[in-house]
């Protein structure tokens, strides 16, 4: 009756977990970005460097998903 959480099940909220995070910080970084370069005075290289940020971390929460959906695949096949 009681829950059994497992390493598998904590590594996999882990996962999902930072991937969500690291989608939700890249869409605050494209904020950002847009803020910087639409202000009365324009930071254009501040804007850049934000843009280029949030690219990256959306680059990584993305490659976080897939390998986390993989694992699970992978994982549901072998048993």
């Amino acid at each position: 009756m009681g829950l059994k959480v497992t390493l598998d099940t904590v590594k996999g909220v882990l996962m999902g977990s930072v991937a969500v995070v690291l989608v939700v910080v890249s869409i605050y970084f494209f904020i950002i970005s847009l803020n910087l370069a639409t202000a009365a005075q324009p930071n254009i290289t501040a804007s850049l460097l934000a843009a280029l940020i949030g690219f990256s971390l959306l680059s990584a929460g993305v490659t976080v998903l897939k390998s986390w959906a993989l694992s699970r695949a992978a994982e549901k096949l072998s048993k």
